[in-house]
């Protein structure tokens, strides 16, 4: 009679083995050593070789997210000064590639325009003919994110404003740059716009002209990475110059506005929104590449659907984690806004800006991949 347990044969152990190393290779994250989970680097650092910066999400060969093509000229960077200067143009120059997502304007209870373009100097205007349409958002020298529906226009010439916290006036601060071109997500359906399912996919990228210059006032923010983790009931802010038409004033603000609002769970927000469709709950209204947010009093500051940046500051550094798309109107107080989820269109803000895919699997996964499979098949 033979034993009813047998000791395992060898070639089991190592097939086991084998992919428990596997399963560690799968799990292993890919990217720079003590990287943060979170930024996408702004500019290309000046050596190649060089380390990746704090918060800085870098593919498995080393330099950091969103380098820019050859092509495109990086500018000379302008470090954050510590006090504001009059004349940021006079600061010493440097080569050192910039820390994204970092305010120069760290008092909150300063509200003159001056202080709240420092306190936000990712903020973008986007204009066509010279005149504002839509917010836009500066993620690298030459590149800014918005909603794709603000670019839909025929025969009109797209310009952006930087450093300048009002829309239909300019300082010393303020650059005027015309885009090159705009990339608008192939998902995205203008037609069917007026629709739920026609806001899904609402992001473009705008290309610069030319690359503009950092400074206190104009400065990139970070961008969150794929495992970024938005927390229900977190507060962030929003900001913007609201509506670009009420009651016949162009735009809503002339001045950057900004607003506290509170991150919603989202299947609660999906219900919420059910109330007043006619949709079987089986259908999600807000899938999972929208985030919601409670925002109260929007009649008298309503980012509902240009495009403003809702951006959360973590451990002093400022990530864009949401984009303003849709809602359902300034005067509806309880029912929340619908921002579209910025990390989920990562590989695709990615392979815009680099003209490649995102970063293949290391190559020791590649290598080991093949090994379970064979003693598997030998079996």
């Amino acid at each position: 009679m033979e034993p009813w347990c047998r000791t395992p044969a060898p070639s089991l152990h190592r097939t086991v083995l084998l992919l428990l190393l596997l399963l560690w290779l799968l799990l292993k994250p890919v990217g720079c050593a003590d990287e943060a989970p979170g930024a996408v680097f702004s500019a290309a650092p000046a050596d190649p070789g060089a380390p990746c910066a704090p918060s800085a999400t870098c593919p498995s060969s080393g330099p950091p997210v969103l380098q820019q093509t050859s092509t495109i000229h990086l500018p000379t960077l302008i470090p954050l000064p510590t006090q504001p200067s009059q004349n940021p143009t006079s600061q010493v120059h440097t080569n050192l590639p910039p820390i994204c997502g970092r305010s120069g304007e760290l008092d909150p209870t300063l509200r003159d325009p001056e202080a709240v373009v420092r306190r936000w100097p990712w903020m973008v205007s986007v204009q066509a003919n010279g005149t504002h349409i839509c917010t836009g958002t500066l993620i690298a020298s030459q590149w800014v994110l918005t909603v794709a529906h603000c670019l839909t226009q025929h025969g009109v010439t797209y310009s952006v404003r930087v450093g300048s916290p009002w829309t239909d006036q300019t300082a010393q601060t303020t650059s005027d740059v015309p885009v090159r071109q705009f990339v608008i997500n192939r998902r995205f359906r203008s037609r069917r716009l007026w629709s739920w399912v026609g806001r899904a996919n609402n992001i473009a990228l705008l290309q610069l002209e030319q690359a503009v210059r950092y400074s206190q006032h104009v400065w990139p923010i970070c961008l969150p990475g794929l495992d970024y983790m938005l927390k229900d009931g977190s507060l962030c802010t929003v900001t913007g110059w609201g509506l670009p038409r009420v009651n016949g004033k162009w735009p809503q603000s002339r001045t950057i506005q900004e607003k506290d609002v509170t991150i919603l769970n989202s299947k609660a927000c999906d219900n919420f929104y059910h109330k007043f469709s006619k949709l079987p709950s089986v259908i999600r209204i807000i899938n999972s590449q929208m985030i919601c947010a409670q925002d109260v009093d929007r009649e008298q500051f309503c980012s509902e659907i240009s495009g403003e940046p809702l951006a959360c500051l973590v451990e002093s550094t400022w990530y864009l984690v949401g984009m303003l798309s849709w809602g359902p109107g300034c005067k509806e107080n309880e029912v929340p806004p619908i921002y579209l989820r910025i990390s989920s269109y990562q590989h695709w803000i990615w392979e815009r800006i680099n003209g490649q895919a995102a970063p293949a699997p290391s190559r020791a996964l590649l290598l080991a991949l093949p090994l379970p499979l064979s003693l598997l098949a030998a079996r």
